[in-house]
This record gives C-alpha cells, structure tokens and sequence, in this order.
C-alpha cells in the first residue's frame, strides 16, 4: 500500500478563461498536494469554471479588469501561509514535492520559490529557447506583491528567494495562429508600459533591437539547438518587440495629435 500524500499549507491560485482542455492537467497534478485551490475566471465562454469546480477548485466569475488587478484579487484570496500561483498552462512537476521535503517545507528561510520553465511547443519541449525562464511560482502569501504595469506582470517577494531544480512545464501555445495573436495582445500593452516610461520608438528601437534579440536567444542563449522550431521561436521573439515599437509609435503620433 502507498503511503498517503502529504497536503500542504498552499492555496493554488489560477486565473483562467477558456482553459477547459489544459485544466485537468494543470489541477490535477496538484489537486492532491495543497490544501486548496482557487481559480478566478475572466468569463470563459466554454466548460472551464464547471470543469476547474469538478477538480476541486473554488470559482470566482469575475469581469476581466487587467493583468495586475485580476493578480491582486486572486492573491487576496489565498487563505494559507503558502501560494502556488500558476497558469492552466503550466504543469508542475512530482519533483516539486519531493525537493521541498528535503528543504524542510514549509519551515524553511526562503520567502519565495522560482521554478525554471521550460516551454512545450507542438509537443516537444524546448531545450534552450526562451530561456532563462524562471517563475516565481510558489512564496509566502503576505510576502507577495504585484507592480503596476500592462503586461508580463509578475509576482514580486519581499525576502530571501531560492531557486529550485524542479521545473514547469509551460504549453504556451496551441497553435501558431493563437502565438502571434497573444504576441500583438502583448505588444499592445507593452508599448503602454514603454509609453508610460517615456520610451520612444527611434530606428534603433524598431530595428535594431529586435535583430540583437534574434541573435542573442539563437547564438549567446543557445537556441539553435532547438533546431528549426528554435530559429522560428527567435524569429518570433523578434517579430514582437518590433511590433512592440510599432505600437509605442502609434501611440506617440496619436498623443502628439
């Protein structure tokens, strides 16, 4: 007979919208593990809340407000001393529990914990593209934090942070179509965060920029051992922060009008 699993002081906190295919392996592979699981949902048009509710999540329906916003208020509802907060997308490890238990989880000095992920693309797992990745996934609750920005937002520690071994992994994109639609979403608020900063758009910026993005995740990060699916993911890494730019430029010329 196996020995029960351990559940610990955690609350998984996810935002979702139209994740029903990735929720059973995103939940299930903690379901077990922590001792409640929260998901806040940006008003899916598909089974996501009744299949999250199936699981054993909590759901909250709530109306999209942004990034930081909807982070805050998930954050808020973590009624533990520990938070896991991943997206549907993201899958974690079995590793995870068993390197914390040799660290002494959850009476341990870390405030926070940072996962590397490692992006799943068509399938087969990246080896050096998009990386280095890593995620503060799982801190102490009243340690976290969120800045106020448009995008890429992340959960930022107040306190001694520890990187793990174990790894995410992170099935970004269905397919190429949903890829470039979630780099022109991204583009878009990013260029507000540049514009807020006070960036400007000039040749550098618009060119230059992306060209040296290009080379450094093929050639100084490494992947072009990723083969032709890593020059396509540098390509396209490229492609967005020269849409990124467009964008800002866009935004300079209307403000100037």
């Amino acid at each position: 007979m196996s020995e029960p699993v351990q559940t610990l002081p955690i609350t998984l906190c996810m935002l979702t919208r139209n994740e029903e295919d990735r929720l059973p392996a995103s939940l299930g592979a903690v379901r077990e593990r922590v001792a409640r699981m929260v998901v806040v949902d940006a008003e899916s048009e598909d089974r996501t809340a009744e299949v999250a509710r199936r699981l054993g999540a909590e759901v909250f329906v709530r109306p999209w407000d942004g990034f930081v916003a909807a982070r805050r208020h998930l954050l808020s509802l973590s009624a533990t001393p520990w938070t896991l907060m991943i997206d549907a997308d993201e899958v974690a490890g079995a590793e995870l529990w068993d390197e914390l238990e040799t660290l002494g989880f959850p009476d341990c000095e870390a405030a926070g914990f940072q996962l590397r992920r490692r992006t799943v693309y068509q399938g087969r797992t990246l080896r050096r593209s998009f990386q280095p990745d890593w995620k503060m996934a799982l801190f102490r609750t009243e340690r976290g934090y969120f800045e106020d920005r448009a995008v890429h937002e992340a959960v930022l520690v107040r306190g001694p942070l520890t990187r793990l071994r174990a790894e995410i992994r992170h099935h970004s994109y269905r397919s190429a179509a949903e890829h470039y639609r979630r780099i022109r979403e991204y583009a878009e608020l990013g260029a507000r965060d540049l514009a807020a900063s006070g960036k400007r758009a000039g040749p550098a910026n618009l060119w230059l920029r992306p060209a040296w993005r290009w080379f450094a995740e093929l050639f100084l990060l490494g992947g072009i051992v990723d083969g032709r699916l890593g020059l396509t993911m540098a390509a396209r890494s490229a492609y967005s922060i020269h849409l990124r730019y467009r964008y800002l430029q866009r935004l300079l010329r209307d403000a100037a009008r």
